[in-house]
Protein backbone atom coordinates (compact mmCIF):
# COMPACT_ATOMS: atom_id res chain seq x y z
CA UNK A 1 0.00 0.00 0.00
CA UNK A 2 1.28 3.65 -0.58
CA UNK A 3 0.78 6.16 1.62
CA UNK A 4 -1.05 9.22 0.42
CA UNK A 5 -1.71 11.44 3.70
CA UNK A 6 0.32 10.47 7.24
CA UNK A 7 -0.73 13.66 9.35
CA UNK A 8 -1.41 13.56 13.29
CA UNK A 9 -5.34 13.92 12.09
CA UNK A 10 -5.52 11.45 9.60
CA UNK A 11 -3.70 8.58 7.93
CA UNK A 12 -4.40 7.49 4.25
CA UNK A 13 -2.98 4.24 2.55
CA UNK A 14 -4.14 3.31 -0.63
CA UNK A 15 -3.34 0.19 -3.20
CA UNK A 16 -4.52 0.08 -6.99
CA UNK A 17 -3.22 -2.23 -9.21
CA UNK A 18 -1.79 0.19 -12.08
CA UNK A 19 0.45 -2.08 -13.78
CA UNK A 20 -2.53 -5.41 -14.08
CA UNK A 21 -5.01 -2.93 -14.72
CA UNK A 22 -3.01 -1.50 -17.62
CA UNK A 23 -2.66 -4.99 -19.26
CA UNK A 24 -5.83 -6.00 -19.31
CA UNK A 25 -6.56 -2.37 -20.81
CA UNK A 26 -3.89 -3.45 -23.06
CA UNK A 27 -5.44 -6.48 -24.01
CA UNK A 28 -8.53 -5.35 -24.33
CA UNK A 29 -7.49 -2.31 -26.91
CA UNK A 30 -5.78 -4.64 -29.05
CA UNK A 31 -7.81 -7.25 -29.47
CA UNK A 32 -11.01 -4.71 -30.08
CA UNK A 33 -8.50 -3.43 -32.49
CA UNK A 34 -7.80 -6.51 -34.05
CA UNK A 35 -11.73 -7.65 -34.57
CA UNK A 36 -12.44 -4.02 -35.77
CA UNK A 37 -10.05 -4.60 -38.79
CA UNK A 38 -11.41 -8.05 -39.46
CA UNK A 39 -14.89 -6.72 -39.44
CA UNK A 40 -13.43 -3.61 -41.65
CA UNK A 41 -12.07 -6.45 -44.46
CA UNK A 42 -16.03 -8.00 -44.15
CA UNK A 43 -14.84 -11.62 -41.66
CA UNK A 44 -17.32 -12.24 -39.37
CA UNK A 45 -14.81 -14.04 -37.29
CA UNK A 46 -14.01 -10.33 -36.28
CA UNK A 47 -17.30 -10.16 -34.24
CA UNK A 48 -15.92 -12.96 -32.30
CA UNK A 49 -12.78 -11.56 -31.76
CA UNK A 50 -14.26 -8.55 -30.50
CA UNK A 51 -17.02 -10.31 -28.20
CA UNK A 52 -14.26 -13.04 -27.02
CA UNK A 53 -10.78 -11.38 -26.72
CA UNK A 54 -12.28 -7.78 -25.47
CA UNK A 55 -15.45 -9.03 -23.60
CA UNK A 56 -13.54 -11.40 -21.11
CA UNK A 57 -10.57 -8.76 -20.74
CA UNK A 58 -13.30 -6.06 -19.42
CA UNK A 59 -15.14 -8.57 -17.81
CA UNK A 60 -11.78 -9.28 -15.48
CA UNK A 61 -11.25 -5.95 -15.28
CA UNK A 62 -14.48 -5.16 -13.85
CA UNK A 63 -14.91 -7.61 -11.74
CA UNK A 64 -10.86 -8.49 -10.39
CA UNK A 65 -9.16 -4.99 -10.34
CA UNK A 66 -10.11 -3.57 -6.85
CA UNK A 67 -8.54 -0.69 -5.72
CA UNK A 68 -8.41 -0.44 -1.78
CA UNK A 69 -8.39 2.61 0.68
CA UNK A 70 -7.37 2.58 3.84
CA UNK A 71 -8.32 5.97 5.96
CA UNK A 72 -7.55 6.59 9.59
CA UNK A 73 -9.62 9.22 10.91
CA UNK A 74 -8.49 10.69 14.37
CA UNK A 75 -11.49 13.16 14.76
CA UNK A 76 -13.82 11.20 13.83
CA UNK A 77 -12.56 8.01 15.45
CA UNK A 78 -12.78 5.38 12.96
CA UNK A 79 -10.90 3.50 10.78
CA UNK A 80 -12.40 2.80 7.26
CA UNK A 81 -11.62 0.19 4.58
CA UNK A 82 -12.93 0.86 1.11
CA UNK A 83 -12.90 -1.70 -2.05
CA UNK A 84 -13.83 -0.58 -5.29
CA UNK A 85 -14.62 -2.50 -8.66
CA UNK A 86 -15.42 -0.92 -11.79
CA UNK A 87 -18.75 -2.42 -10.34
CA UNK A 88 -19.05 -2.64 -6.78
CA UNK A 89 -18.21 -0.68 -4.31
CA UNK A 90 -17.72 -2.17 -0.23
CA UNK A 91 -16.89 -0.01 3.08
CA UNK A 92 -16.33 -1.31 6.19
CA UNK A 93 -15.87 1.55 9.18
CA UNK A 94 -14.37 0.42 13.20
CA UNK A 95 -13.81 2.40 15.66
CA UNK A 96 -10.39 3.19 16.37
CA UNK A 97 -10.80 2.32 20.60
CA UNK A 98 -11.42 -1.83 18.93
CA UNK A 99 -8.34 -1.35 16.47
CA UNK A 100 -5.18 -3.02 18.21
CA UNK A 101 -2.42 -3.36 15.69
CA UNK A 102 -1.79 -4.05 12.28
CA UNK A 103 0.12 -7.15 11.40
CA UNK A 104 1.61 -9.08 8.31
CA UNK A 105 -0.28 -12.15 7.32
CA UNK A 106 2.38 -14.66 5.13
CA UNK A 107 1.27 -17.32 2.46
CA UNK A 108 4.36 -18.79 1.01
CA UNK A 109 6.20 -15.86 -0.28
CA UNK A 110 3.70 -13.34 -0.38
CA UNK A 111 1.97 -11.44 2.67
CA UNK A 112 -0.31 -8.50 3.00
CA UNK A 113 -1.51 -6.30 5.94
CA UNK A 114 -4.64 -6.83 8.42
CA UNK A 115 -6.13 -5.27 11.39
CA UNK A 116 -5.99 -6.57 14.47
CA UNK A 117 -8.77 -5.89 17.13
CA UNK A 118 -9.34 -6.10 21.00
CA UNK A 119 -12.56 -7.73 20.79
CA UNK A 120 -13.23 -11.45 19.31
CA UNK A 121 -13.55 -9.63 15.70
CA UNK A 122 -11.11 -11.64 13.27
CA UNK A 123 -8.62 -9.82 11.48
CA UNK A 124 -9.85 -7.71 8.60
CA UNK A 125 -7.16 -7.36 5.47
CA UNK A 126 -6.32 -4.12 4.16
CA UNK A 127 -6.04 -5.97 0.36
CA UNK A 128 -7.36 -9.19 -0.36
CA UNK A 129 -4.71 -9.83 -2.67
CA UNK A 130 -1.26 -11.12 -1.12
CA UNK A 131 1.87 -9.08 -2.67
CA UNK A 132 5.34 -10.20 -2.63
CA UNK A 133 7.77 -7.54 -1.59
CA UNK A 134 8.36 -5.24 1.73
CA UNK A 135 4.81 -2.99 1.00
CA UNK A 136 2.81 -5.19 4.01
CA UNK A 137 5.26 -4.91 6.26
CA UNK A 138 5.94 -0.71 5.39
CA UNK A 139 2.18 -0.73 5.74
CA UNK A 140 1.84 -2.15 8.87
CA UNK A 141 4.72 -0.36 10.42
CA UNK A 142 3.07 2.85 9.42
CA UNK A 143 -0.37 2.03 10.58
CA UNK A 144 1.21 1.19 13.84
CA UNK A 145 3.30 4.09 14.30
CA UNK A 146 0.31 6.08 13.55
CA UNK A 147 -1.90 4.75 16.49
CA UNK A 148 1.04 4.94 18.55
CA UNK A 149 0.59 9.06 18.04
CA UNK A 150 -2.77 9.22 18.04
CA UNK A 151 -2.86 6.98 21.20
CA UNK A 152 -0.36 9.74 22.90
CA UNK A 153 -2.22 12.40 21.34
CA UNK A 154 -5.96 11.08 23.09
CA UNK A 155 -4.38 10.15 25.91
Amino acid sequence: MTVLRNLPSQLILAHAPWVLGGGVIVCIVACAAAGLALLAQGEVAGLITVAAGAGVPLGIFALAIKRDQVIFDASAGTVTVQRRTLLAYKSRTYPLDVVRRAEVEEFSDTARATLTFHDTTPPYPLVEAYVSGNGPRQAADTINDWMRSYRRISG
